[in-house]
């Protein structure tokens, strides 16, 4: 097309009213659907948020989608336009079989019938009654071009497909995911009904779990939503949403979700299993110091040895010097259960201890279980010193199995002072 028949077909889709408004939903199916099998395509502004080139698609400032085979982005590297959005329906056999967004492409398919600019709020009604109609990929495609439109309210009708049982499982996800978006967008009256609509279904028990599941993760990264919900459904008696719910809080940087959980945590009617959960979300991203002292100062009174595990792991996995001194505290603890003595020796090692460390925690380890977690960090350490007492080990250590193991794993190494010591071994 020429550059006057983009010009005039952008001024035609600004307006309020004239040409564009005159194809409503319903006139702009019939075109399409007139046009028979092959490609048809229209055109419309986009929201004020979009911008890209082809199928390169930027939405905000964090949204960053390619539409094309690639499945890369590249508009940062380009010229990023601002619209307008261009939708290629390709039929056959009378069906919907694909659907392509692109913003402002340079060229189009031979062969591809025009159907011109339409109004952006028609093209969003035509493309989320096509997601209900086509359903599978074709249904997928329809959805992220009817978001891009500007001016339209799209997100009843993303709540009419998330509810939509008859639809495929990744239609209503995809659905459900971009009314997450659009409920940052919203607020008032809207914002509630669709936080209302997502509490419903995560917590309808005849859903399928991923919908559910969806419905809460949605909830859970949701600016607008009802936060005070998802506790709710952790304090519940439906055990599935209970442990959802958590994990969901656990994801959250809100202060509120930290509270929640700093509570859960201490709460001691809470059942073992969700204990666990609470503490692998207090030390993920958001982890504050607060939350890594109050984890350590109550390990101790856990009551289960997969919760005092987490603690463990999160503490390597945050690292820092009070979490390492405290874990070194843990694997040289003679009382200790044999199991988390190991663990803490394994948590120390990813929370960065030296290799002079790890070296007198072998040589103050009680049992065989103890040794080999020391010889395991030192292995992947894996440095000159960590070799050196590697080799003293495997010369002076008395139980044959630890001996046996450390000796099979040393062969694989190509340090020259392994070999000499492999070749002694044997001549002996």
């Amino acid at each position: 097309m020429s550059a006057r028949g983009w010009g005039l077909g952008l001024a035609v889709a600004a307006l309020g009213g004239g040409a564009a408004t005159l194809m409503g939903q319903g006139g702009l199916r019939s075109k399409v659907e007139g046009a028979g099998d092959g490609r048809v395509q229209f055109r419309y502004t986009a929201r004020a948020d979009v911008c890209g080139m082809g199928n390169s698609i930027s939405i905000g400032r964090s949204t960053y989608i390619s539409t094309g085979s690639s499945n890369r982005f590249d508009g940062m590297e380009r010229e990023c336009r601002r619209g307008p959005v261009v939708v290629r329906v390709t039929r056959a056999g009378g069906q919907v079989v694909g659907v392509d967004a692109e913003i402002a492409p340079e060229s189009t398919p031979e062969g591809t019938t025009d159907l011109g600019a339409v109004a952006a709020s028609a093209a969003a009604e035509y493309l989320l009654d096509l997601a209900a109609r086509a359903d599978g990929r074709p249904g997928r495609e329809a959805i992220l071009p009817a978001v891009l439109a500007d001016s339209a309210t799209v997100w009843a009708g993303l709540l009419a497909l998330s509810r939509n049982g008859a639809l495929s499982r990744s239609v209503r996800q995809s659905a459900m995911g971009w009314l997450g978006r659009e409920l940052d967008r919203m607020s008032g009256e809207d914002a509630r009904k669709a936080s209302a609509a997502l509490i419903t279904l995560a917590s309808d028990s005849e859903e399928t779990l991923p919908i559910r599941q969806q419905a809460v993760s949605v909830l859970a990264r949701s600016e607008r939503a009802d936060l005070s919900a998802l506790t709710r459904m952790a304090n519940g008696s439906d055990s599935w949403l209970r442990q959802a719910a958590i994990q969901a809080l656990a994801n959250s940087g809100d202060p509120r979700a930290r509270e929640y959980l700093r509570s859960a945590f201490q709460d001691p009617a809470l059942p073992e299993p969700l204990r666990t959960s609470v503490i692998r979300g207090l030390g993920r991203d958001y982890a504050t110091a607060r939350d890594l002292e109050l984890l350590r100062s109550r390990y101790a009174g856990l009551g289960s040895l997969t919760a005092k595990q987490a603690v463990l792991s999160v503490m390597g996995e945050q690292g820092g010097s009070a979490n390492l001194q405290w874990l070194l505290g843990i694997a040289g603890e003679s009382a200790e259960a044999p199991e988390l003595r190991a663990h803490a020796v394994e948590s120390a090692q990813r929370a960065g201890a030296s290799t002079a460390q790890l070296g007198k925690l072998y040589d103050q380890a009680p049992d065989r279980r103890s040794k080999e977690s020391a010889i395991n960090a030192l292995l992947k350490n894996g440095d000159r010193a960590a070799i050196d007492i590697l080799l003293r080990i495997a010369r002076t250590e008395t139980d044959p199995s630890v001996r046996r193991s450390l000796i099979n794993r040393m062969g694989r190494m190509e340090d020259e002072r392994v070999k000499t010591l492999l070749k002694d071994l044997i001549e002996r």
